[in-house]
């Protein structure tokens, strides 16, 4: 099975569809994720952030929110004060 990267650059839009970040997520190892619990309040956070572009990207990082908003290690790059922080 061929291994797509979507990242935007690779995707060639910053337009990312959710069956784009479905096949992204598919290819995460699960141990280095965090709740879904964690991810949807993530998410939510970035959602109503002023700084989300297209409604998928962040303005600061140049992250899709939906991949970001997975990883443990990940924090909010708002500038000044994280809006959402790193999970242990």
């Amino acid at each position: 099975m061929e291994e797509k990267n979507w990242c935007q650059d690779c995707a060639g839009s910053v337009i990312v569809t959710q069956e784009m970040m479905d096949q992204l997520l598919k290819q995460i190892d699960h141990s280095s994720l965090v709740s879904d619990d964690i991810y949807e309040k993530r998410v939510n956070i970035c959602q109503s952030c002023s700084s989300l572009q297209y409604g998928t990207t962040c303005a600061y990082s140049g992250y899709l929110v939906h991949y970001q908003a997975k990883w443990k290690q990940e924090c909010c790059p708002f500038p000044g004060r994280a809006k959402w922080g790193r999970e242990e």
